[in-house]
């Protein structure tokens, strides 16, 4: 079951990350570094995530979808192949 809000866990991964990494400065040490690879790992997690979920292949619908088959085109190409002979 897909949850409704995957968007808006994607884009609170992102602005955690960005969030993290604006104010990894007050932090010093071993502590800084594991904050800013956790913060990269899920902004850009969440990057991808909401890019791919943007740029996905859905099938456009036309009006006249049978018009976009290949299989009237092959039947369109039988019949004048068969009017040329």
């Amino acid at each position: 079951m897909k949850s409704k809000y995957t968007t808006a866990i994607y884009f609170l991964f992102i602005f955690l990350g960005g969030g993290f990494l604006l104010f990894r400065e007050e932090i010093n040490g071993q502590t800084q570094l594991v904050l800013t690879i956790i913060a990269v790992c899920a902004m850009m997690f969440g990057l991808y995530k909401i890019t791919t979920s943007l740029t996905s292949n859905k099938q456009a619908s036309y009006k006249d979808q049978e018009y976009y088959n290949r299989e009237k085109y092959e039947q369109q190409e039988v019949i004048n192949n068969a009017e040329e002979e």
